[in-house]
């Protein structure tokens, strides 16, 4: 049997926030669904984006989208997100409070197949994962924002930051811990509560920085695709080449992430210790794709303390 090639896609999932309140009837529930895809369709075509290249897939209380690769991810996030914020402003002005709208939306790319009922792809799982990050749930409740936008880090460093008109000072770091996914993503939120004085460059550049806990998760994670670094018997290679005043304080643990959390961490924590944990890696396993992501991701990152 075969199967056709996955093809890179760039993935955007929509959710109505509260779709299933008890407060909303079977007619609101009509109206807000009506009203999702008003939005959606109107942001597209003013957006120049063509509705029928996409694969659309209606998921009850949202939609999952697949775009072509020749659709430039730059406009969902310079354009698209403008389009859909006055559309929803328009359709909120003009019903009731059970039949208005706010929406989340996720977008990342990747590899995804066609299956027999649908699209499926690790890619696919993930920016449904990244939806349902509990930061943004609870930010958006907050301030009341019609439109919430979450990018993956991914698509943030290579497409949201690359472009002024995506706006990428308005995003902010965020964790994202949903079921077996832990991650970071990137959250924007346009209307609800007042934003306040726009804040200066150097508070944008505070905010962005991400915790120590943020980045000791996102080092595990490079870490962990590393062969070298995931077996443990080359890892015990690794820690001997790290010095005594590291390597003797790493907490041992048999489930190989939470090891490489502690070695992460650890190394984060002295003066020197990345750049130390780095060369180990780079001596271990030299040249690889893997090792090469994780020098272009960190080689820019601060010392954390004078340990």
């Amino acid at each position: 049997m075969t199967y056709p090639a996955a093809l890179h896609r760039t993935i955007m999932t929509v959710d109505v926030a509260g779709y299933n309140h008890p407060d909303r009837t079977m007619a609101h529930l009509r109206e807000v669904h009506d009203g999702l895809w008003r939005v959606l369709k109107g942001g597209f075509a003013e957006t120049g984006i063509p509705w029928d290249v996409c694969f659309v897939e209606n998921t009850g209380d949202g939609a999952m989208i697949l775009l072509p690769p020749d659709i430039a991810k730059v406009d969902l996030v310079a354009q698209l997100p403008e389009r859909m914020h006055a559309d929803l402003r328009r359709h909120n002005a003009v019903h009731s409070a059970p039949a208005q709208i706010q929406l989340r939306l996720a977008l990342h790319a990747g590899e995804v197949q066609s299956a027999s009922h649908g699209s499926i792809g690790k890619a696919v799982n993930f920016t449904f994962r990244v939806l349902e990050a509990a930061e943004a749930k609870a930010a958006q409740k907050t301030t009341g924002a019609e439109l919430a936008v979450l990018a993956s880090d991914v698509f943030y460093q290579e497409v949201v930051l690359q472009d002024p008109a995506a706006a990428p000072a308005e995003y902010r770091r965020i964790p994202v811990h949903t079921k077996e996914t832990s991650t970071i993503a990137w959250l924007r939120l346009l209307g609800g509560g007042p934003a306040g004085p726009p804040p200066d460059r150097d508070a944008v550049r505070c905010s962005a920085e991400p915790s120590a806990a943020d980045r000791a998760m996102e080092l595990t994670e490079l870490l962990l695709d590393i062969p070298a670094v995931a077996e443990e018997s080359s890892r015990r290679m690794l820690l001997k080449r790290l010095r005594p005043q590291i390597a003797t304080v790493v907490a041992y643990h048999p489930q190989t992430r939470l090891h490489v959390l502690e070695i992460a961490g650890t190394c984060l924590r002295y003066r020197g210790g990345l750049a130390e944990l780095v060369a180990a890696v780079q001596m271990l396993e030299p040249g690889s794709a893997p090792v090469q992501r994780l020098v272009d991701r960190v080689g820019n990152w601060p010392e954390e303390s004078p340990s």
